[in-house]
């Protein structure tokens, strides 16, 4: 029984700590179940071939082969279609898991220069995770390859205001925030709609502006996409943290956006899926997700800035602008 269970934990699942790495566990539960099938398949054409041709049945070896195509071609059909299948069913759940509107937010908002306060610009080198943030404004600073250097290694033009208050941190761990959503089910006379969904700074801040009982949230179930724009300085690496169910390479000269939403708070390991070296097997990381209201202190100290608090509490009004 002791060696059922231990077989049974070495083909289990890590820890699950993303909302939507459930669909990611579905994917590949549905790609091993057609590798599964065509495993069979295979299994039993191949028997079926010993049987039939087996030397007992043909002494005497027939140089013209097989005169049917039927059971080739048959074959070779089931294997197309089998795999059609799968490019259909990885398709759907890829395009299901990418293309949601919450987390699709985040990427325009950084292609677009727009205040989020929950995306990562994060720079992978040998052999080391480095993580560039938003400061309280929300705005990620421009960045000029040519700033580049040691007292500046992500280059952002710091005399810019996006850029001026802008978080680095090297080498360490990377900090994310854990985002419960309040839904607006009743706006009353605010400027809310029905539906918005807002952080607990929001809902604070809402709260502070228009009055206990000016309007109905309740906070449900759901958490706030974290976005990381991932990147590399020298080689290819690839960014995994298998509880969030992320994977994704960083490929020198291309901002590739990954997103996830974090359900639990703790340290989790991040390792790079890339031979990059010969210090590859170093090349380890923690991405830590924290509290929203931990994260904003954190923001606050990293900052250096009295009014971080306050500007981080976006208001209703500055977001709908």
């Amino acid at each position: 029984m002791e060696l059922f269970s231990d077989i049974v934990e070495a083909f289990s699942f890590p820890e699950l700590v993303s909302q939507d790495g459930g669909k990611i566990d579905g994917l590949v539960i549905a790609v091993h179940l057609l590798m599964l099938v065509l495993f069979v398949g295979w299994i039993i054409y191949y028997f079926a071939a010993l049987w039939k041709f087996r030397a007992s049945r043909n002494p005497k070896a027939d140089y013209k082969g097989v005169k049917s195509k039927t059971v080739t071609n048959s074959v070779e059909g089931a294997v197309i279609v089998a795999e059609l299948i799968l490019v259909v069913v990885a398709t759907y759940y890829w395009n299901f898991y990418v293309n949601t509107a919450d987390d699709y937010a985040h990427v325009t908002a950084v292609q677009d220069g727009k205040k989020d306060l929950h995306v990562v610009r994060v720079t992978a080198e040998q052999f080391a995770w480095n993580a560039h943030y938003p400061g309280p404004d929300g705005l990620l600073g421009e960045q000029r390859k040519e700033l580049v250097g040691a007292d500046n290694p992500f280059g952002i033009v710091r005399d810019k205001v996006s850029g001026s208050d802008d978080i680095e941190v090297l080498k360490s761990d990377i900090i994310v925030p854990l985002i419960y959503n309040h839904r607006v089910e009743n706006p009353g006379k605010t400027d809310l709609e029905a539906g918005e969904l807002l952080s607990e700074t929001e809902f604070n801040a809402a709260m502070a502006k228009y009055g206990e009982g000016a309007f109905e949230a309740v906070r449900d179930g759901t958490v706030r996409s974290i976005t990381i724009d991932l990147t590399s300085k020298d080689v290819i690496h690839s960014f995994k943290v298998l509880p969030l169910r992320v994977c994704q390479d960083a490929i020198p000269g291309l901002n590739i956006p990954i997103h996830f939403k974090p359900t639990k708070t703790g340290r989790y390991l991040i390792t790079c899926a890339q031979l990059c070296g010969d210090g590859h097997a170093r090349m380890r990381g923690v991405i830590k997700v924290i509290p929203e209201q931990e994260w904003n202190e954190w923001q606050k100290a990293k900052s250096g800035s009295e009014e971080a608090s306050e500007q981080a509490s976006v208001s209703t009004t500055d977001e709908k602008a």
